[in-house]
């Protein structure tokens, strides 16, 4: 070995180990039947647990975090604590596209598990539930945590001709778009709130 060989080695463990930027991949699990998915995802981003807690609750703009959704809007309250939101999703499993509507009531817990149940009779979804938290990062409060349980009981029948384990890995790949798009969305509202900040 060339004189200090030894040295590269050591610095690029020491950068991996010590990289104050440096999070896990998601952790990520899909499951779908023919007729019922379930997915569930934990991840660590690299934005404070407000800036994307104010991503993730602005209904009127999940465009922007979901891939899934072209069109989102509120349709008011519901309940005490509870807010009705329309969307409109749209997916393309290879060449099979489906456009449905997803009405859900939505009950955001600041700094607590929030839920949504889904509308059935203003939906093409027969049943849908999501928990999700955000939470400051473990060790590090510039970053967050945020983990989502969820199931959709879609009111059609997918296409024989892409299966569960197809419908799995696009549903899988959805999921770490939305994690990755949240973060930037995150980033950029931190980025625009201390401009704006400074401004004053």
């Amino acid at each position: 070995m060339l004189r200090g060989g030894w040295l590269l080695p050591w610095l690029l463990v020491s950068a991996l180990l010590l990289a104050p930027d440096a999070v896990a991949e998601p952790d990520i699990e899909v499951s779908f039947d023919g007729s019922r998915l379930e997915f569930r995802f934990d991840a660590v981003m690299l934005a404070p647990a407000e800036h994307v807690e104010a991503i993730v609750h602005d209904f009127s703009r999940l465009d922007r975090v979901l891939p899934l959704v072209v069109e989102s809007r509120s349709l008011g309250a519901v309940d005490e604590g509870v807010e009705r939101i329309a969307t409109r999703m749209r997916g393309c499993v290879l060449f099979i596209c489906k456009e449905i509507d997803h009405v859900f009531d939505v009950r955001a817990v600041r700094g607590g598990w929030s839920s949504s149940v889904t509308v059935p009779e203003l939906s093409r979804v027969r049943r849908g539930h999501f928990s999700w938290l955000i939470e400051p990062g473990p060790g590090n409060r510039a970053h967050s945590r945020m983990q989502l349980y969820g199931y959709l009981e879609p009111d059609f029948s997918v296409p024989r001709l892409l299966g569960p384990a197809l419908v799995r890995m696009w549903v899988r790949s959805e999921l770490e778009n939305s994690v990755a798009r949240i973060e930037r969305a995150a980033l950029a509202l931190g980025e625009a709130r201390a401009l704006a900040a400074g401004a004053r």
